[in-house]
């Protein structure tokens, strides 16, 4: 685990000890999962954070059709934050939509090393702290932005998400329709 794309991240980014990096090895589970491999379900408690080594994951609920919410690509965390938050039922689902290289930390796991630990506490407030500001970034984009500068900057931020993830669950997470959706893609293909 020591030379791992998330013990060297954590090190890197987000000021990680070599004490605190003791501390966290014996914790993570590294894991191998095939593409079509549900981490998390509808209805389910989210005790686990992820890390992406390599591979795609899809974040979705289940409505009349499958919605995408979110995504998660290598170098990211993901969970489903409400659940794991408040260790409540998830409204959302994971998915893997490659074969995907993680790091898995269960949430107790994560409360153990901040008890024992200030600089653990700090180290989740600084990973906190750079997803709002990504996320208060993506809303502004989300909120004024066209379908085709949405996708632009999911293109931007999850490299080679558009070559693993079907259409329907691109365009699901864009809000339109698959047609409008190959539309877009079309259009980006001639201008790149």
């Amino acid at each position: 685990m020591k030379d791992s794309h998330f013990i060297h991240l954590l090190k890197t980014q987000f000021d990680l000890s070599e004490n605190g990096e003791k501390m966290l090895e014996p914790r993570i589970k590294k894991m191998l999962m095939p593409k079509g491999t549900p981490l998390l379900r509808p209805g389910e408690v989210c005790r686990h954070i992820y890390f992406l080594e390599s591979g795609f994951l899809r974040l979705y609920v289940d409505k009349e059709e499958q919605e995408t919410t979110d995504f998660s690509s290598p170098g990211h965390f993901c969970a489903a934050v409400d659940s794991l938050l408040l260790q409540s039922q998830s409204k959302e689902g994971i998915i893997c939509e490659t074969d995907t290289k993680l790091y898995v930390l269960h949430y107790f796991d994560l409360m153990v090393l901040e008890d024992l630990s200030l600089e653990f506490v700090m180290l989740s407030k600084k990973v906190l702290s750079y997803y709002l500001l990504r996320l208060n970034q993506e809303k502004r984009v989300y909120l004024k932005g066209n379908a085709a500068e949405k996708f632009q900057h999911l293109c931007q931020h999850y490299p080679g998400l558009a070559a693993h993830i079907k259409h329907k669950d691109m365009a699901s997470y864009l809000g339109i329709t698959q047609q409008s959706f190959s539309r877009i893609l079309k259009a980006s293909l001639t201008k790149g």
